[in-house]
């Protein structure tokens, strides 16, 4: 994946994070954070950004998916 892949919309979204983070301590240390991730992983800022938000999507509708499949049962 590279930043080419990435949709610009979340690129906006990300941009507009870190200006925010400014007066967000919480939001300041998670962007210092996931900047270390990106570093660690080889990879530029807004595909880390963008690998965590993905994995995070997808537990939460896995977890929806379980939810709904024992509410059928």
């Amino acid at each position: 994946m590279n930043k080419k892949n990435i949709p610009k919309p979340f690129l906006k979204i990300v941009d507009d994070l870190i200006l925010k983070s400014g007066n967000d301590t919480k939001l300041a240390e998670s962007i210092r954070w996931i900047d270390l991730q990106s570093r660690k992983n080889m990879v530029s800022f807004y595909e880390m950004a963008y690998i965590l938000t993905d994995k995070q999507l997808t537990k939460k509708r896995a977890q929806q998916w379980v939810m709904c499949k024992d509410q059928r049962i």
